[in-house]
C-alpha cells in the first residue's frame, strides 16, 4: 500500500470518528434526554443542557450510574444513566457542549415587579461569594448555571442548603446565605438569559 493511501485513510478515519461521536451524542440526546432537558421540559425543574461543560456531565451521568447522586426531580436519571457507556456519556456531553442555549426557548419575566432589584443584589451577591471562580471559569467539573432555568437553580440551592446534595465548597459558602440571598442570586443568574440576546424580544 503506498504512503498517500495510507496517509488518505488515517485522515479519513481521523475524520469520521468525531462526526461519528456527534451523530450518537445528538441521537442519545434525542431517545433519552430531550423531553425533559430540551424545551419540550420548560415546566419541568430540570437544568438546561445546551452549551454545558462536557467534563461535569459525564462525570454527572457516572455518579448516577453508580448511585452515588439520586435524581429528586424525576427519578429517571439512574435508569437512563445505568444503559450508557463511558463512550455514550462522552458522546451526548460534546454534543451537548456544542449546542447554544439559546434554542431552548425559555422565557424570563424581567419586566416583573422586583425583578431588577433582585438582579442587582444577586449579582452582588454572586460576586461577594466568588461563585464565579468555579461556575465561570474553566473548573471543568463545576456546572455553567449563567441562563438556567430559575426552578433548577432554586432546586438545586435547596438541595445544598439542606445536605440532600453535596459539593466540596457548597456547604460553607451557603452557610450565611438568606433567604434573599437564595431568591436574588437565581433571579441574577436566570436573568443572564436576557445578556445572551436569545431572540428578537430581548
Amino acid at each position: 500500500m503506498s504512503k498517500s493511501i495510507i496517509l488518505l485513510t488515517i485522515s479519513c478515519l481521523l475524520w469520521f470518528a468525531p462526526a461519528r461521536a456527534e451523530q450518537v451524542g445528538a441521537q442519545i440526546y434525542d431517545n433519552q434526554c430531550k423531553s425533559c432537558h430540551g424545551s419540550e421540559g420548560l415546566a419541568l425543574d430540570t437544568p438546561i443542557l445546551h452549551g454545558q461543560e462536557p467534563a461535569y456531565i459525564v462525570k454527572s451521568l457516572q455518579a448516577f450510574k453508580k448511585e452515588i447522586r439520586k435524581d429528586q426531580i424525576m427519578g429517571s436519571m439512574n435508569t437512563i444513566a445505568a444503559s450508557l457507556s463511558l463512550d455514550d456519556m462522552k458522546a451526548v456531553a460534546h454534543f451537548l457542549a456544542g449546542q447554544d442555549s439559546c434554542d431552548i426557548k425559555l422565557e424570563i419575566d424581567y419586566s416583573r415587579e422586583g425583578f431588577r432589584d433582585e438582579f442587582s443584589r444577586g449579582r452582588q451577591k454572586y460576586a461577594e461569594s466568588n461563585c464565579s471562580h468555579c461556575h465561570s471559569s474553566f473548573h471543568h467539573y463545576a456546572p455553567r448555571i449563567i441562563g438556567q432555568k430559575p426552578g433548577f437553580l432554586t432546586r438545586a440551592l435547596e438541595q445544598f442548603r439542606t445536605g440532600e446534595r453535596v459539593a466540596p465548597m457548597m456547604p460553607n459558602l451557603l452557610r450565611s446565605w438568606t433567604d434573599d440571598d437564595y431568591r436574588n442570586v437565581v433571579s441574577y443568574l436566570s436573568g443572564m438569559r436576557l445578556m445572551r440576546a436569545c431572540g428578537s424580544g430581548h
